[in-house]
């Protein structure tokens, strides 16, 4: 069966095309009994737009793009689902962007932002660096979910530095040493670790001993295995402070199997640390995920920090 097209219902109404288009789009200026024909028209041929072709008679998509490293990872899950609840409530798409941290899957996706297969994007964490995301700015909206700092990009974020150094100045308080620390990526590449090595350098006046650093951290067995290494390179670990909930759970895993009374610390208040009572800090993910989506559409430049919170459960010394 051949499906009706725009000019099926042109024909059929009495009217021009581009009349059918202004009462399809909502316009104005529309006779209430011209438009009232072609409701009837679309009804009878049960004409359905075509989303490409209102997209290019609009301009819009009325689609986001999220560029996301992975997508098992609870952080960015609570990102997506503030970001996607946004959308839905404005009758917007999200695509999902997986990158794994690769720099040309990164610039793939602008370069499909610069070709509008998106109105806007938002980067919830990246590899490529800001100078490079500046280059596509000029094709369409970008947001990022960390503080962009000078640089002429919307972010939604909350003082990592902050938080950590907060974190950091209580450990330093109840006379803790020997602090395991975990991280994902080196600090090259991730400013959530030169932010925690910098508090840490900080707050304690000098770096944290590689011994102490366990790097590579991203899920749960991950926090099972700094446990391991960090163990193995101080016996006289007392506190662990892991760079997510879900590594901090491995992290109390392994610790739990091996008999050890150690605490850890997590980050995101995701239920792991709910179900397990271990502190963590609230980096306020789901905030960050809605300011991020409505600031795709501000015109101007929109920097919004979020304050996070430190939330104590259980006991830190036992």
């Amino acid at each position: 069966m051949k499906m009706s097209n725009i000019r099926d219902v042109a024909k059929l109404s009495g009217h021009s095309v581009s009349t059918v288009s202004r009462v399809l789009n909502d316009q104005n200026y529309v006779a209430e009994e011209t438009k009232q024909d072609i409701l009837n028209a679309i009804k009878e041929l049960d004409y359905h737009p075509n989303d490409v072709a209102r997209a290019l008679s609009t301009g819009k998509t009325y689609t986001i793009g999220v560029v996301l490293p992975y997508l098992k990872v609870p952080y960015f899950q609570k990102l997506i689902s503030a970001i996607t609840q946004a959308a839905f409530k404005e009758d917007y798409q999200v695509t999902l962007l997986p990158s794994d941290y690769n720099e040309e899957s990164e610039i793939k996706y602008l370069e499909m932002l610069k070709h509008q297969a998106f109105d806007g994007l938002i980067f919830t964490s990246r590899s490529i660096s800001f100078d490079k995301i500046l280059e596509y700015k000029r094709y369409g909206n970008i947001t990022c979910c960390e503080d962009t700092f000078n640089y002429p990009i919307s972010c939604a974020y909350t003082n990592r530095e902050e938080s950590f150094i907060k974190v950091f100045g209580l450990l330093k308080k109840l006379n803790f040493e020997h602090i395991g620390v975990t991280a994902s990526r080196n600090e090259q590449n991730s400013q959530s670790t030169k932010l925690t090595k910098s508090a840490y350098q900080k707050v304690f006046g000098h770096e944290i001993a590689s011994e102490n650093l366990f790097m590579g951290a991203q899920v749960f067995s991950d926090g099972q295995e700094a446990v391991k290494y960090l163990l193995k390179e101080d016996p006289k670990l007392k506190i662990i402070f892991a760079n997510s909930d879900q590594v901090a759970a491995g992290a109390l895993k392994e610790l739990k199997a091996r008999g050890l009374e150690i605490p850890v610390i997590g980050q995101e208040d995701l239920d792991y640390s709910r179900l397990m009572n271990f502190s963590t800090i609230d980096h306020q993910l789901t905030e960050i995920g809605e300011y991020a989506f409505w600031s795709i559409f501000e015109e101007g430049i929109v920097k919004k920090e979020v304050p996070s919170e430190f939330i104590l459960r259980g006991e830190i010394i036992k």
